[in-house]
């Protein structure tokens, strides 16, 4: 077995249930970028979601922009320690230091 360390976002950091999602929705502030509108919503627990609309492209694409997305938010994930989080993908991008600026100039 190799004793590499895996890079991935902990499963227990994702925002699954429709009612946390929504909340997130109704009660966050939001921030648009070029491609994303980012909600964000205080809470004592730190969770993300990654959504993207079927008009957006084909799902290769689709597929590509959540892994990007969710590529930049795990490397800045400390910057959004506290809070709740919702990436709707809203244009296609296939520019990952890109990304990277929207992400951050939320803060």
């Amino acid at each position: 077995m190799s004793s590499s360390k895996r890079h991935t976002l902990p499963r227990e950091l994702i925002l699954k249930k429709k009612s946390d999602i929504e909340t997130v929705f109704q009660k966050g502030r939001r921030f648009t970028t070029q491609c994303l509108s980012i909600f964000v919503f205080s809470s004592e627990r730190t969770r993300v979601a990654f959504l993207v609309n079927k008009k957006i492209g084909k799902a290769h694409q689709r597929n590509r922009m959540k892994r990007l997305v969710r590529e930049a938010y795990r490397l800045n994930r400390q910057n959004f320690a506290g809070k709740e989080i919702i990436f709707y993908i809203r244009q296609y991008l296939d520019d990952f230091q890109g990304i990277v600026e929207q992400i951050n100039s939320v803060n």
